[in-house]
């Protein structure tokens, strides 16, 4: 599960990439990118939060927090994606 996580992960990366690659550095690109952007980090806040939160109630071991993070990480940018692609289509 832990390599389906880290492709997921660099699969996410590359599209972010491409994208960025194909749209060039104008003001369209801009408007696209914010909204995902404050998405993604809102979520990756709150769900670090969660976790420190979780972390002071029950006592996990260090495979059980990479996992939770490996998770967080993986979900926070299939979102941010698919909000980038949702933007991107719209403002096509």
């Amino acid at each position: 599960m832990s390599i389906l996580i880290s492709v997921i992960i660099l699969v996410g990366v590359l599209l972010n990439f491409i994208f960025s690659l194909r749209e060039g550095k104008d003001e369209r690109w801009k408007h696209i990118i914010s909204r995902p952007l404050n998405y993604a980090f809102s979520l990756l806040f709150m769900g670090y939060t969660a976790g420190n939160l979780i972390s002071g109630y029950y006592k996990f071991d260090l495979n059980t927090y990479k996992m939770y993070y490996d998770y967080l990480f993986a979900v926070v940018l299939v979102v941010y994606i698919a909000l980038l692609l949702i933007e991107r289509r719209k403002l096509s």
